[in-house]
C-alpha cells in the first residue's frame, strides 16, 4: 500500500473549501486530522498550507460532478490534475464526473485511469441507485476488486443516504466486499460510523453543502447549524436554544467542553465558530474510538451504543419538545447494524428471540422507525 494511503487508515478528515483551510489548522493540530480541499482550486491552497507548517495529509476534489453543471463520467479524467498532485507530494484523487444510473462504462473508465496512474485513488460520486439492490451493489464492488485500486465514494441523496435504511445496509455491505481500501468523502457524523465499519477514510464537511452531494436539481442546504454531542446530530441554533431552555433538567448533557464552548452550551455561535465547534466534537469522537486499543467488534460495538445513547436522550427531547423526531441517519444506524458485543442485563437469560439492551441508562431501547428525514433540522 502507498505510504500515502496507509497514513489515512482510520482517519476523520475535514473536507473544506480552500479559503476556509487555514481557519481551520488549529482545530486539525489538536487532532492529528487531515484536509480534503474541495474545489477546482485546490491545489493552489497546497503550497500556502504546508509554508504555514501543516504537516498533516491533504486530499483535493475538484468537485466535477456535483452543481448543476456537473460533470459525467463518460467526460473522462485529466491526468494533469492527478500529475499536479503527486508533484505536490500528494495522494491524487481523479477528477471524475458523476457516475449516473447504469453508467458501467462510466465506472469502468474512472478505475482503469486510476489503474493506469501512480498509487491514484478512483473518486466515484455514485448515484444512489448504485446501492439501490444487492446484485448491482455486489457487482459494483466486484469491478472495484477487479481493477484493484483505491476509491473515494461520494454518495448522492436528495438528503441523508445514511437515513436511508436500505441505503445504508447496502453500503456498510460494500464496505465489507471492496479489497481495495475505500474512502467516503462529504460525510456528517455517519462518518465515524463508517471508519467503525470498515472504510479507510471519511471526510466531514464543514457544512451542509459539503457533507452532502444533492441532485443537480438542488437539495436542502440549511442555515448555520451547530452539532450537538449528546444527540449526535446538528441543529439550528434557535432549535437548541429552545431545546436547551425546556430540558433544565437535563442541562448537564449540554455543557461542552470544546475550546470554543469552553463548558458553556453551544448555543449563540457565528457561523465560523460553529464550524469549530462542530468539528472538534466530531474529531474527538473519533479520537476516542481509535486512539484506544479496541478491536474491530468493539469500535463498532461502542459505535452502536453511541448511537442507542444518542437515540435516548432524542426521546427526552420529544417528551418536551413537541413534533420533536430523532434525525433519520440515528435511527438508521441504530437500526440497521447490530451490537457484536452485546451486553445482556445481570440475572436474564441469554437465550430466547429478545434482542439484548444495549448501552447504559436504560438507552438500549429500540426507536421507533420513521420515514427519512434531513439530519440540519
Amino acid at each position: 500500500m502507498d505510504a500515502a494511503l496507509a497514513v489515512l487508515s482510520g482517519r476523520l478528515l475535514i473536507q473544506c473549501r480552500p479559503a476556509q483551510a487555514e481557519t481551520l489548522l488549529d482545530v486539525c493540530a489538536a487532532h492529528g486530522a487531515g484536509i480534503v480541499l474541495t474545489g477546482r482550486s485546490a491545489t493552489d491552497a497546497v503550497k500556502d498550507l504546508r509554508e504555514k507548517g501543516f504537516d498533516r495529509p491533504i486530499l483535493c476534489d475538484a468537485e466535477r460532478y456535483a452543481g448543476k453543471r456537473r460533470v459525467l463520467a463518460k467526460a473522462g479524467t485529466h491526468p494533469a490534475w492527478c500529475r499536479e498532485q503527486r508533484k505536490l507530494g500528494l495522494l491524487p484523487l481523479t477528477d471524475s464526473g458523476y457516475l449516473a444510473a447504469r453508467d458501467w462504462t462510466g465506472l469502468r473508465g474512472i478505475l482503469l485511469a486510476a489503474a493506469r496512474k501512480p498509487s491514484a485513488v478512483a473518486t466515484l460520486p455514485l448515484s444512489p441507485w448504485w446501492f439501490g439492490s444487492g446484485p448491482i451493489t455486489a457487482a459494483l464492488a466486484e469491478e472495484i476488486n477487479r481493477h484493484g485500486v483505491p476509491v473515494a465514494v461520494v454518495l448522492e441523496h436528495r438528503s441523508d443516504p445514511f437515513g436511508v435504511h436500505k441505503l445504508l445496509r447496502a453500503f456498510l455491505r460494500f464496505l465489507a466486499d471492496c479489497a481495495p481500501p475505500v474512502l467516503v468523502l462529504r460525510c456528517d457524523i455517519s462518518a465515524v460510523g463508517l471508519l467503525c465499519h470498515g472504510a479507510h477514510a471519511a471526510a466531514v464537511g464543514t457544512r451542509s453543502s459539503l457533507r452532502h452531494l444533492y441532485p443537480a436539481s438542488g437539495g436542502h442546504p440549511g442555515g448555520t447549524s451547530v452539532f450537538v454531542p449528546r444527540l449526535l446530530s446538528y441543529h439550528r441554533l434557535e432549535t437548541c436554544a429552545k431545546v436547551f431552555e425546556r430540558t433544565p433538567e437535563i442541562e448537564q448533557l449540554w455543557t461542552c467542553p470544546c475550546p470554543v464552548c469552553e463548558d458553556q452550551a453551544p448555543s449563540g455561535l457565528d457561523r465560523s465558530s460553529a464550524v469549530r465547534h462542530d468539528l472538534d466534537r466530531q474529531l474527538a469522537l473519533r479520537d476516542e474510538l481509535f486512539r484506544r486499543r479496541l478491536t474491530a467488534e468493539q469500535r463498532r460495538s461502542s459505535w452502536h451504543e453511541t448511537c442507542s445513547h444518542a437515540g435516548y436522550v432524542h426521546r427526552q427531547v420529544a417528551e418536551v419538545v413537541r413534533g420533536w423526531k430523532e434525525p433519520a441517519n440515528l435511527r438508521a444506524w441504530y437500526r440497521v447494524t447490530e451490537d457484536p458485543l452485546p451486553r445482556t442485563i445481570p440475572g436474564q437469560p441469554t437465550s430466547g428471540t429478545a434482542r439484548p439492551r444495549t448501552g447504559t441508562s436504560g438507552t438500549g431501547r429500540r426507536a421507533d422507525e420513521h420515514g427519512a428525514r434531513r439530519s440540519d433540522t
